[in-house]
C-alpha cells in the first residue's frame, strides 16, 4: 500500500509504504510519532546525519566539488538545519505483528546533497538509532538477530 502524508519535520509531502496487512491505526501512529518527535532524539538523528555527510566527503573528496559548501553553516546553532539538505522520499513500515503496534519505528529512505546515488536511510525503533548511511533497500527493524555485513556496517552513521 502507499498513501501520502506532510511531514512537519522535513516540510513536505512523504510517500508511506506498507503492506496491506499492517493496520491503518499503526501506519498513522507512526506518522503521528515522526511529526512529533522528540527534540533531543530528532538532535541525535540530525548529528547521525552530520557524521554521514563529514564521513562522505572525506571518503570521497573529489566526488563533492558541487556540495554546498554551508551545509554545516547553521548546525552548532540548530542541528536541524541540515535536515533541509535531505529530500525524504519515503517511509516504509516494515513487517508488523500485534506485539509492535505502540512501538514507533522509522525508516526513512531518499537523496541527500552529498551522496548522489547512495542516498540515505534512517532506520530507528523505539527513539534507537539504529542506522544512518548510505541508502539500503531494507533494514532489519524488528530482527535484533540479523547481522549487517561489513561494507553496511562500516558506513552505519548510527553510532559514534
Amino acid at each position: 500500500m502507499i498513501g501520502t502524508f506532510y511531514s512537519d519535520i522535513f516540510g513536505y509531502d512523504i510517500e508511506v509504504w506498507y503492506d496491506k496487512s499492517i493496520p491503518q491505526e499503526y501506519v498513522e501512529k507512526n506518522i503521528q510519532y515522526l511529526n512529533n518527535m522528540d527534540h533531543d532524539f530528532l538532535k541525535t538523528i540530525c548529528i547521525a546525519v552530520k557524521r554521514y555527510y563529514q564521513g562522505y566527503k572525506q571518503i570521497m573528496p573529489d566526488l563533492c566539488d558541487e556540495i554546498p559548501e554551508n551545509i554545516l553553516t547553521d548546525f552548532e546553532a540548530d542541528p536541524t538545519s541540515i535536515l533541509t539538505y535531505l529530500s525524504i522520499g519515503t517511509y516504509s513500515l516494515d513487517r508488523w505483528n500485534a506485539a509492535d503496534e505502540n512501538t514507533p519505528i522509522l525508516h526513512l529512505s531518499g537523496e541527500c546533497a552529498w551522496s548522489g546515488d547512495q542516498g540515505i536511510t534512517i532506520a530507528a525503533r523505539k527513539n534507537q538509532l539504529l542506522y544512518v548511511g548510505p541508502w539500503r533497500e531494507t533494514f532489519g527493524i524488528w530482527n535484533d538477530s540479523i547481522k549487517p555485513d561489513r561494507i553496511s556496517e562500516m558506513f552505519n552513521y548510527a553510532r559514534n
